[in-house]
């Protein structure tokens, strides 16, 4: 019951999110709090080990690294993002969800700029947010 209740939480957190990202190119720091502590809340309820939701939580924290070091080329609500995933998601399933966001944003990035180039358009500056990618991902990830 209590899976279904976190699978149920981070669904709505990465809608939430994905939206926020997609209207705003950026996202409220209220989401990351209220989900964080939803996290933290179904982490207590389930007597998780509290080693392997941290570990989870390190895809965030290497993201926020890398957002850091390249001057915000990575967004940092990216970074957070997946900070607070990892205490809903197994760190297998959080690097899953990520590479595979990556591999499906880089497709469409490519064709994105493709598309336009043969058009004769420059799209070299533009800005694609992350998250939206994440939710076909996870739905796909989830109905496996």
């Amino acid at each position: 019951m209590i899976k279904q209740i976190n699978d149920i939480i981070f669904g709505l957190f990465l809608l939430t999110a994905a939206w926020e990202d997609s209207c705003k190119k950026s996202i409220s720091i209220w989401v990351f709090i209220i989900a964080g502590a939803a996290g933290f809340a179904l982490c207590v309820l389930q007597r998780q080990d509290p080693v392997s939701r941290l570990t989870s939580c390190l895809v965030g924290f290497a993201l926020l690294a890398v957002s850091r070091m390249t001057r915000e080329s990575v967004g940092t609500g990216d970074g957070c993002f997946f900070l607070t995933s990892g205490l809903f998601l197994p760190v297998l399933f959080n690097l899953k969800l990520l590479l595979y966001g990556l591999s499906l944003s880089g497709v469409f990035c490519g064709l994105f700029y493709l598309v336009n180039r043969l058009k004769g358009i420059d799209v070299g500056k533009e800005k694609i947010p992350f998250i939206p990618f994440l939710v076909p991902v996870w739905l796909l990830l989830v109905m496996r």
